[in-house]
């Protein structure tokens, strides 16, 4: 017996706001993206081909309910979900120092994440962060593995040099 199509859009949840998260950093916003890509998924599976996977198909929906998301809202000072982030990764740290590195650098790759390009985020953190293959995050964002790969690449390039510039001024200091 197949598995009703509720229980598998559930099955894919939690990695749908990993998704929207990483592309939104704000947890109540990916919170809101992911159920306006359930919304979406559930009015368009009678449109669902097969062509992709469930998943890849689900993961688009998701992307880009996230990257709608991220242009209505303004480009504002995410607090609290550094705050958020910051609070998790104290709970795991040994040392005082380690976690006010952590806290530090956790928020330091946040705000490195939010300035990459919209299209470059997106690549970086389907393959780099969810995992996904250059041709699987390609299927989820309707691009060539290629471009995929330059963008990703291109991701990289940029919080390097972000992350060297940030290293730089704080010897300096």
């Amino acid at each position: 017996m197949s598995k009703g199509l509720a229980e598998q859009l559930g099955e894919h949840v939690p990695r749908m706001y990993r998704v929207a998260l990483r592309i939104i950093a704000d947890a109540e916003a990916a919170e809101d993206a992911v159920q306006e890509a359930c919304l979406k998924a559930l009015a368009g599976m009678k449109d669902f081909d097969g062509r992709s996977s469930l998943t890849t198909w689900l993961h688009r929906i998701t992307v880009n309910c996230a990257k709608d998301a991220l242009r209505s809202k303004c480009r504002e000072d995410r607090p609290d979900c550094r705050r958020e982030l910051g609070t998790l990764l104290s709970g795991l740290q040994v040392t005082p120092a380690a976690a006010a590195e952590t806290r530090e650098l956790s928020g330091l790759a946040m705000a490195l994440l939010e300035k990459l390009p919209e299209d470059c985020r997106a690549a970086f953190a389907l393959t780099q962060l969810d995992g996904y293959s250059y041709d699987e995050a390609g299927e989820i964002e309707d691009q060539p593995r290629g471009t995929m790969a330059s963008r990703v690449w291109r991701a990289k390039k940029i919080l390097l040099e972000q992350m060297k510039t940030h290293m730089d001024g704080r010897t300096k200091q």
